[in-house]
């Protein structure tokens, strides 16, 4: 029970990473706050999971619309009477090539991805001061942040924004009482994320063959990192970024074999 006592929220937790943390979390003994902007009969997932424990609560938020990042904290903060650990997971990566771009694109990937983090943040914080107390503040960031792929200029760099973000409030806010930490999975296999794999065996395989441990992340592969950084055991890191990938950041070329005369 790692996280036994302590509230938390998380954002985009409705499937995928989020709703998987939020399992994570609950079964640690948190008290979980679970948000998206999709109505509750809608996430069957996390009916589930409001039945199984019943220190969770659901609220629904359309964090792109303005006031939002300010009503979920309010609601968060009242369910528990505070927050202790902020799980900033929100975020997308659907855009078009470069050459199709639009500002619009622009402003919706980062919108998404950076600000409404740095709004749900600053709410917290803000609380926090006020009752006089600190917390931890998490990030889903991704190994895009520092290699990229092609089809990802927006996510790509937003990513590297939230990298810098969890350095640079590590800094600010530590005479606060908080920390932060931010978590960079390589490839996981989400609703978001599947990329027409589980329907072409060849080109799933293709993606295997250059993972150093030869399979795809599951979202529990990921989640209980989450639950180890949000703990009092992690609690003397802060600003570090936590590669969870399966060796892909370990290795310089994936396909490139290796010779009879190199084995010499």
């Amino acid at each position: 029970m790692f996280l036994s006592g302590k509230s938390a929220l998380i954002t985009g937790s409705s499937q995928g990473i989020g709703l998987g943390v939020a399992q994570a979390f609950a079964s640690s003994g948190a008290r979980v706050v679970v948000t998206s902007e999709k109505p509750l009969a809608k996430c069957p997932e996390v009916l589930r999971l409001l039945s199984d424990y019943e220190h969770t609560r659901y609220v629904q938020a359309d964090l792109l619309s303005e006031g939002e990042p300010e009503r979920l904290v309010d609601e968060a903060w009242a369910a528990f009477g505070g927050i202790d650990v902020l799980v900033n997971n929100l975020g997308t990566y659907k855009e078009p090539p470069l050459t199709q771009l639009t500002r619009d694109h622009f402003d919706f990937i980062f919108r998404l991805n950076v600000w409404i983090p740095v709004a749900i943040t600053r709410e917290v914080v803000r609380r926090a001061q006020v009752a006089r107390r600190g917390g931890r503040i998490l990030f889903s960031t991704s190994l895009n942040a520092t290699r990229s792929e092609p089809l990802h200029t927006l996510y790509d760099a937003s990513k590297g924004a939230v990298n810098a973000l969890t350095r640079q409030l590590a800094v600010e806010l530590a005479p606060l009482g908080f920390t932060t930490a931010a978590v960079a999975p390589g490839l996981v296999e989400t609703p978001l994320t599947d990329f027409g794999l589980k329907s072409s065996p060849a080109e799933r395989e293709a993606v295997i063959g250059q993972i150093p441990v030869r399979r795809i992340a599951t979202v529990e592969d990921v989640a209980w990192w989450y639950v180890f950084l949000a703990s009092d055991r992690a609690n003397y890191s802060t600003g570090s970024v936590f590669t969870v990938d399966g060796g892909l950041d370990a290795q310089q070329m994936a396909v490139r074999p290796v010779t009879e005369a190199e084995k010499k």
